[in-house]
């Protein structure tokens, strides 16, 4: 296997457990790579005790302009991003803002890899905040939903849904269904201040018919919260890193299945890099194109570059 050590080596870990004070962060970006797209929206808010104090909320003007996929999903357009600062005159008060503080998200990983990339790009401090994710921990805590998203984490807990994917709402549905997993898991474990003890991988007998290209799992026992597991993954283009059995292989390894054609059923679309490019504004294969259109009707699906494919592995691998 090509891959190499994840090179976020001074990033900070991944926490199982229920802070009293914190930052719930979210972003909204141009596309799924923190090596080759941009922060058009950050959003924060700082928690104490539980309780709301402070919010920031601020959207920052890309180099390019927006994919129409992008602001159909987001309802940011080019016009609204026409008059907002450069994200270097933004980004350093958002960081000012988090300070030191645990920061919380929904898929964290995600938003704390653009931010970890952006200050290497920006020359500024490493971004080395330990982390918790509402994505692995409700995957932990409800895992008899047939999704994951925030929208059905939320929905789950009668939480009103309107105006998603904007990062100041985001981080207030992500807060909320944080606290409500918080009651859960402290009726359910006793205490909310370390769960890793309780959080234990299951064992699960292959089944035959998620086998993909012959490719079987080389382990019997899976962490049902990771990502990949469970999840249907389906492959695009030439990959860089890996060969795509190599990749495959690790799916399968994490408790997914492969398959060559994409459908409603497909939670990821792994784009290889040699056919990614953000620059080409209709330059998407035919599966991208479909997992879009997917996506804006509300299908269970994520569209992920080959490098973002590598960062789920290594982060999960790693903390």
């Amino acid at each position: 296997m090509r891959t190499s050590k994840n090179t976020r080596e001074f990033k900070g870990n991944r926490l199982d457990c229920f802070p009293t004070d914190y930052v719930v962060i979210d972003l909204e970006t141009t596309g799924y790579d923190p090596h080759r797209d941009e922060i058009i929206e950050l959003g924060a808010l700082r928690i104490h005790e539980g309780e709301v104090v402070e919010s920031f909320s601020s959207l920052t003007k890309p180099q390019r302009d927006l994919d129409d996929y992008i602001i159909q999903l987001t309802g940011i357009s080019n016009e609204m991003l026409a008059s907002a600062p450069e994200l270097s005159d933004v980004f350093p008060r958002y960081l000012d803002f988090i300070g030191d503080s645990i920061v919380v998200g929904h898929n964290v990983h995600f938003d704390v890899n653009f931010i970890y990339d952006t200050c290497i790009k920006e020359s500024l401090k490493l971004f080395t905040n330990d982390l918790v994710d509402l994505l692995w921990l409700s995957r932990k805590l409800l895992p008899d939903l047939t999704s994951h998203k925030l929208c059905r984490v939320s929905s789950h807990f009668n939480i009103c849904v309107e105006g998603m994917h904007r990062s100041l709402f985001d981080c207030k549905t992500t807060f909320e269904c944080f606290e409500k997993c918080r009651i859960l898991a402290k009726e359910r474990y006793g205490q909310v201040d370390n769960l890793s003890q309780v959080f234990r991988p299951i064992k699960r007998t292959p089944c035959p018919k998620l086998k993909a290209c012959d490719i079987l799992p080389e382990c019997d026992e899976f962490d049902e919260a990771h990502p990949l597991f469970n999840k249907v993954c389906v492959f695009t283009g030439a990959l860089e890193k890996m060969t795509r059995s190599e990749a495959m292989q690790a799916v399968v390894n994490f408790g997914g299945t492969c398959k060559d054609n994409l459908t409603k059923k497909t939670n990821f679309l792994i784009l290889g890099n040699n056919s990614y490019c953000s620059t080409l504004k209709d330059g998407k294969s035919t599966k991208q194109k479909k997992a879009e259109s997917y996506k804006l009707t509300g299908a269970d699906i994520e569209i992920i570059s080959e490098n973002v494919f590598y960062d789920m592995i290594l982060d999960n691998e790693d903390k």
